[in-house]
Order: structure tokens, then sequence, then C-alpha cells
């Protein structure tokens, strides 16, 4: 159906042209040019060197820079400062002159065209201008005009491009006294080409196009029948989209990309050029009809292609291109290659503008293919941003375009509050509440439910807390507990925040305890891997729950229950890890262990509490020694000892001092002592041979002659283990001989390791009483 909506609008052609050029008599025109004095035509030699004398390297614009470089822009400018027009004698030529251009380039009836002075431009011999775009400056700004001055010169024409369509001007028939306009669209990529002889001598405009009517344009009756009997039948006819598992859906909304293009500057619906504003003209027509809603986007698509390998290869991901070194960035970005399949297609929508050119906050959409219709494809466009990635093994030979566009964006009014709930669920949200508000709480709750189909999807892309707040405010005036349910599934409980503690507390008080379990088992059910943490927030929701009466008490004790049970299990599993990633994987739970003991001071649970402690230092699951020697230290940090006590840690702190005394008691290791204690896990006779080595006290370096794939597999245990081994392979031989070398480092970290825990005894000995309020035990083990 989409593709009969396509044939509509191509069936409207545009009225007027892109590009245009007429003669224009001089004799209105006077100049006086800063440093170089009055200007008579034609513009002798002579003269034009005077020009150039006053004048200034023209830079050009890159993105957000300006630069000078005469491989882009060879020519010379004069600052409109420094240039003096008579301008009432000049108008009295000029203004019938742009109504010529107003009609000819097919803006409408109604408005006028003004042309704003930017500077002089004076091409001597050999300058030029490669294809660019033009800058719209102002918010009417619509196009360019160059009044190309009398001298006599050859070449230095103007080749202005619009799509695939591709104009000459080298200046409207005239006499040798006469000026040539030029005008084109801003968005048309146009160049100078060289000067062969004499000197090109233009003024520049900006073309303005101010006071516009919006009101519908004329066109044959059937031309609209046709248009909108498509567009009625694509949002009738049901869609199966790629790879879903739903029934299949009418589309909820319909997107035609621009032929011309437009910033946020020149977006209107008064400002648009050519075909596009006789097509909108026909789609507003439709949308009335239909009963739809329309606005204007910009678009910025993102297209993926592979393409034919025409340049010859010079390694991975480079490309000797063939081309120039003296060639632009810009040129050599673009590139040339030939492009064979679309591989991917991305359009971001935003900057919408109402039916009454007013900006619509909080409208911003990522539509999918089958939504969008175009006239114009964007390979018929010049891309501003271009890259290629070379063969790179199984991957690569393919082409990144970016394109700036625009588009109208229709959908029916019946279905507007879903179409903008999907793309801006926080507008939803503030609309539920305004019916709440305005005493229409059925209506809420109708339009709620309107929600649920896409609420999953669409309430993930609302990140700030000012939205998870107004939700739950929402909900809890909804007074509908399935609704709710609903509506704050898709959110997470990480999503909570001390600024949303009250009004979630009130609805687990309005909803109960098995409401509020279904709420978070919806949560952990739909829980991605890369979700934030939210266990350091356990202990205020707890605290707020506790003191919420009977409801949240009983659901500040579940959840301590439940996290508690969920640590377990994940810190069982660093067991699993190698040596060095489980010191690590305990260590990066310290900041749990803390916020579930919290949790369970402030709900007053001490028996959840002290099984916590004892499956902490059970022998089978215990902390690390400096693992737990890091989580009493970081106990102290910002906490009264009355705070610290209520952990109730002094199981752990005990046997972090047994053990502290015995490693201490302990010799340091000899200067000859090279053993080092091998790693856990594989037991292959590879490993078995490894680990002999290992502990040996004597043997610093073991030759080893094995096969390549026995090297890989020594070579990955010392690596993932990080032993303080070297291992190097002797390239000589059948097999070659792997050498394995104990280092230095073996003795700096048991040096650092006893240092450490030195270090921590002492700071044990001075905090004891911050722990607990028994006295310290007393030993007769000596520091080593």
């Amino acid at each position: 159906m989409l593709n009969d909506v396509t044939a509509a609008l191509a069936a409207i052609e545009a009225e007027g042209e892109f590009a245009t050029e007429l003669a224009c008599a001089p004799g209105d025109l006077h100049i006086e040019v800063e440093g170089a004095g009055p200007i008579h035509f034609p513009i002798s030699v002579a003269a034009a060197r005077k020009l150039c004398a006053v004048a200034r390297p023209a830079p050009y614009g890159r993105r957000d820079e300006t630069v000078y470089d005469a491989r882009v822009r060879d020519t010379w400018e004069i600052d409109r400062s420094l240039l003096k027009i008579d301008a009432r004698t000049w108008s009295r030529a000029l203004e019938p002159k742009l109504e010529i251009v107003r009609q000819r380039l097919g803006l409408p009836e109604g408005g006028t065209l003004e042309a704003a002075l930017d500077k002089m431009l004076v091409y001597g011999p050999g300058q030029f201008f490669a294809s660019h775009q033009d800058s719209e400056r102002d918010d009417d700004m619509v196009g360019s005009l160059v009044v190309e001055l009398p001298s006599r010169h050859e070449g230095g024409a103007v080749v202005v491009q619009h799509h695939r369509e591709k104009k000459v001007l080298r200046g409207a028939a005239r006499g040798p006294k006469d000026l040539s306009l030029l005008a084109f669209y801003a968005d048309c990529h146009h160049e100078v080409t060289p000067v062969e002889a004499g000197y090109r001598i233009t003024l520049t405009y900006h073309l303005l196009y101010r006071g516009a009517a919006v009101d519908p344009v004329p066109l044959r009756l059937p031309a609209i029948e046709r248009l909108s009997a498509s567009v009625r039948a694509y949002f009738a006819t049901p869609v199966t989209l790629p790879y879903a598992t739903s029934a299949p859906q009418r589309p909820d909304r319909f997107i035609y990309l621009l032929d011309h293009e437009y910033t946020q500057k020149s977006l209107g619906w008064s400002r648009l050029k050519g075909a596009d504003r006789l097509r909108v003209s026909a789609l507003r027509q439709v949308a009335e009809r239909l009963d739809c809603e329309v606005h204007l986007a910009l678009a910025d698509v993102h297209e993926s292609w592979s393409c034919e390998e025409d340049d010859l290869d010079v390694g991975y991901g480079r490309r000797a291109s063939g081309r120039r070194d003296d060639e632009s960035d810009e040129a050599r970005e673009a590139g040339d290659h030939e492009l064979v399949d679309l591989l991917d297609t991305d359009i971001e929508l935003r900057h919408w503008v109402d039916l009454d050119g007013r900006l619509a906050p909080g409208l911003h959409a990522h539509p999918a293919l089958h939504e969008v219709c175009f006239t114009r494809a964007s390979t018929e466009m010049a891309p501003f941003k271009s890259e290629h990635e070379g063969y790179m093994g199984n991957y690569g030979n393919t082409v990144d375009r970016w394109y700036h566009r625009a588009a109208l964006v229709m959908w029916p009014r019946d279905r507007s509050f879903v179409v903008r709930a999907k793309v801006s669920p926080s507008w939803a949200v503030n609309e539920l509440g305004a019916r709440i508000e305005a005493g229409a709480l059925d209506e809420a709750r109708d339009r709620a439910n309107e929600l649920l189909p896409f609420w999953r999807r669409a309430a993930s892309m609302e990140t700030s807390q000012a939205f998870v707040l107004r939700l739950l405010d929402i909900t809890a005036s909804l007074d509908d507990a399935d609704l709710a349910l609903g509506l704050l599934s898709p959110l997470g409980a990480h999503r909570l925040s001390p600024g949303t503690t009250a009004a979630f507390v009130a609805l687990v008080q309005r909803h109960g305890l098995s409401w509020s379990q279904r709420l978070f088992s919806a949560w952990d059910e739909d829980k991605r891997y890369d979700a934030p943490p939210w266990l350091s927030y356990l202990p205020h929701l707890c605290e707020a729950l506790s003191a919420a009466g009977e409801h949240g008490k009983a659901l500040a004790a579940w959840l301590l229950s439940r996290e508690v049970a969920s640590f377990k299990t994940g810190y069982i599993g660093v067991f699993r890890l190698p040596d060095t990633s489980r010191e690590e994987g305990f260590h990066g739970r310290i900041d749990d262990i803390l916020s579930l003991l919290e949790a369970a001071a402030v709900t007053r649970a001490p028996s959840t509490r002290d099984d916590l402690v004892a499956f902490l230092t059970a022998p089978e699951t215990a902390l690390p020694l400096m693992t737990a020697g890091a989580l009493l230290e970081r106990c102290r940090e910002a906490r009264t000892p009355a705070a610290v006590r209520a952990l109730g840690l002094q199981p752990l702190v005990l046997r972090v001092m047994r053990l502290l005394e015995r490693a201490l008691a302990a010799k340091p290791r000899s200067a000859d002592d090279w053993s080092i204690e091998p790693p856990h896990g594989c037991t292959c006779a590879l490993c078995n041979e490894l680990s002999a080595f290992l502990r040996d006290r004597d043997r610093v370096e073991h030759a080893w002659p094995l096969a390549k794939e026995r090297r890989r597999h020594i070579h990955s245990v010392i690596d993932l283990h990080r032993l303080p081994v070297t291992h190097t392979t002797i390239r000589a031989g059948r097999p070659q001989t792997l050498v394995l070398t104990k280092q230095q480092a073996l003795f700096e970290r048991d040096a650092a390791l006893r240092a450490r825990q030195k270090a921590l005894s002492a700071w044990l000995k001075k905090q004891w009483s911050a722990f607990t309020d028994a006295a310290r035990p007393r030993s007769d083990a000596r520091d080593a």
C-alpha cells in the first residue's frame, strides 16, 4: 500500500526550477569599494587587480569550522562592510527581477523574495570553488543569488546540482555591460569551475522568502482523490513486521521524506521548496479529509551499503584510492564507491513543527521502514558524511552515509494519543494527569489501558527521575491495581530513588503486599543483564517501608530476605572464577554486603543479618582475608561506632584478627624460596607438570618442548591467573621449546601483601571498640 502512496505523490510534479538565470541592466547598480574606489562597468583588469589588493582569501565552512584551504576554495572576498551600494536605485532594478526568480523557483504567491547582501567575490585566473552547499543563516533563507558583474573572462561557470539533475549557469545572454543574476535553492550543491582567463567578479546575496501564506495549493481533484485513497488504504491495511510474533497491526504513522534539504532555521510550512510545497500541500488536504494530524520534522538518515571493490587493497582497513594527494578531506571522505546492497537504514526524526508553525517539544522518533516513503532516494542526494571500511577478514567493504533530510509525519487523529505516547511517554503521562485533574478519571483509565501493548518498550526510553515520580503519582490517582502494575512493570527496581520513595511507599500502602511482590517479581523477570545495581537504595527503601505500616513492614522483610538469597547465589558463583578474577569478584561485592547489612539494621532483622554474617565467615563460603579487611574498613567510613555495631560484624572481626595473627606469625618468604601456589581448576597432565614447577622452591626456569596447541594452553593458564612467570618460545626444532621463568615480582607481591596485613592488623586493634563492646582477645602471637 505504501507503494501506491509513493506513486500518487510522484505524480504531483514540481512547478518551477531549482536554479535559474536572467540578465539585468546595470544602470541602477552603483558600487564603491573602500580602498579601490567606484566600480565602472565593464570592470577592467586593472580595476579587478585593485579589488584583489583590498580583498582577503575566502574561507569555507566545514561542519562547525571555518577553514582556509585553497584546494577547496581559491578566491578573494571583500566583506560587505567595505561595500557601498546605492540601495534605493539598485532596488528599483532588482525587485522586479526577484519576482521573476520567485516564479521560476516555484515559490508560492503571497510572499515576497528579498535579497540580503553577503559579500563580493573576485575569481582570478585558475581560481575556483569546489562543490558545496550554502549555509542557511536566516529562518527565511531559501536560496542564494549571485549577481555576476560585467567583466571579460573565460570559464568560471556555476554548476548547480539537485539530486541527479544538473544545470550549468554560464551567465544569461546579455550585453557587455549587463549583469547576470544566478539564483538557486540553498540546499543545492554547486561549484564554480576554474576561471581560465580574466577576472570573474560577483556580489552574493541570501534569498529570503517572507510573508508567505500556507493556504493549500490548488491541485487537480483527481490527484487529491488518488492520494487520499492510497493513504486511506495504507492506514487500513495491517502490516506483518519482520521477526514479529504478534498478529499483523495497522500502521500508526505515515512518513514522507521530502525532496529538498532543510535546517532548523529553514524548516517551515511557508518555506518549502519546489515539489515539496505541492506534495506537502496535497498531503495536508488529504489529512483534513481523513481527519489526521500532520507535522514537519527534520530527518537524519543513516544508510549502510555493501560496495564494489573498485580500489587497490593495501592492507586491512586501508585503501589506495587513486585520488590526488592534494584533494580535500571532504573529497577523500565521500569517495565514489559503487553501491551494491543496502544493508541497514536508520532514520531519526527530530525538531518537530506543528501545523501552526510552532515547535512540538518532546517528540522524537526512530520510525520503522514500513512507515516511510520517498520520491527521491537518499542516494540521489549528497551525504553530509561518508565513511568506507575496507575488507577486515570476514567483514567490511562497506560504505556508511549520513544525510540531512526533512519529513512530513501524519497519523489519524483518533490514534493521536497512542502515536504521540510511543515517541514521548512523558507526554502521555502528563496527558493522563491532565484528564485526571479535569475530573475525567474513566477516560484517563481508558487511555492508560491503550498504553499497555507498547508501554514496555516505550517507557524504557524515559530515563529521568521526574518521569518515574510523575508516573507513580498518576498510577496512584488511577486507583487501579492491575493498571498500576502494567504501567510500572517496565521500569525496574533500579529506577527507584530517594526522590520517588514517598510516592512508591504510598502505592504499597494502597495496593498491598501481594501487589508489591508481583511488581518486584516482574522487575526481576525483565531485568536486563546490564541493568544498574539498585542495592545501594535498599536500606533507604526498607527504612521508609518499615515506618509505613503493616504492608510496608512485610514488604521490607520480604525484600531483604529475597535480596540476601539472591546475593548468596551470585556470591557462590565467584568461587568458580580464576584466582585473580575471584579476588576482584569478592571485592566488588563489598558495597552489596554493606547495603544488605544496613537494610537488616533499619528493618530490625537481626536473624537475617546474623545469617548473612555467618555465611561470610563459614569455612566454605568465607570472604578472603583482605577482602574482609576492606569491608571492615569501609564500615567505618562516615558511620558512628553505634551504627557500625548495629551491622553485627563481630564474628567477621574475630575471624579476620585470627587469620592476620596466623599470617603474621609465619616466617616471611626467604630469598631462595621460589615456590608459587598453583592455580585451581584444570587438572590435565600439562597443568599437573606446570603445578610441579610452580611448587618447586629451587627451580626458577623450566624449558619445555611442546607443540603449538599445548603451548597455547600453558600461555592461557599463566595469563588468566596472572602468575609471576614469563613464557617465551624458542622457535627452533620440533616441537619448539616453551621457556618458563619465575619473576622477582613474586617476592615483591609477598612483601606488599605482608605490609598490608600489618597495617590492617594495627588498624583493627585501634578500631576494636567500634565493632564490639567485648574486650579484645589477647594473643601471644607476635607480628613478624
